[in-house]
């Protein structure tokens, strides 16, 4: 399977993987699922770091990186086509970062791993959901 992290997905991961269900962590652990990491969620990080949101161990460029390799994900360019797509969406989701990565799952025939509620809106999206229930 070819599976989308969304960003919150992917941070929890590394810093609170308590807070991933079983299912979320048996697919992203299973070495023969491809993980993917969009870049919307990379650009999403670096905002959240840069306004004090979002503290991290080490600068961003190597936090992501090195949590990368570790996670043998790939990185999800964002393409024209991408950004189209998500100009065509219904706006259930007005977050422009989740909207990509919408966009992008559907185009690229992923399956998003996500906690967001909002996602569950969108019918040509597949999803595997990732909270736990705690």
């Amino acid at each position: 399977m070819k599976l989308l992290l969304d960003t919150q997905c992917w941070l929890w991961w590394f810093a609170e993987p308590e807070r991933l269900n079983e299912e979320a962590i048996t697919q992203i652990a299973d070495e023969n699922n491809e993980l993917w990491l969009s870049v919307a969620s990379v650009w999403e990080m670096g905002i959240k770091v840069a306004i004090g949101k979002l503290p991290l161990p080490e600068a961003l460029d190597s936090y992501i990186s090195s949590r990368m390799v570790r996670l043998g994900a790939k990185y999800l360019e964002i393409t024209t086509s991408h950004a189209l797509r998500t100009a065509i969406l219904p706006l259930h989701h007005r977050d422009p970062f989740d909207r990509m990565l919408i966009a992008q799952a559907q185009m690229e025939d992923m399956i998003i791993i996500t906690a967001d509620k909002m996602f569950q809106e969108y019918e040509d999206t597949s999803i595997l959901w990732a909270a736990n229930k705690n």
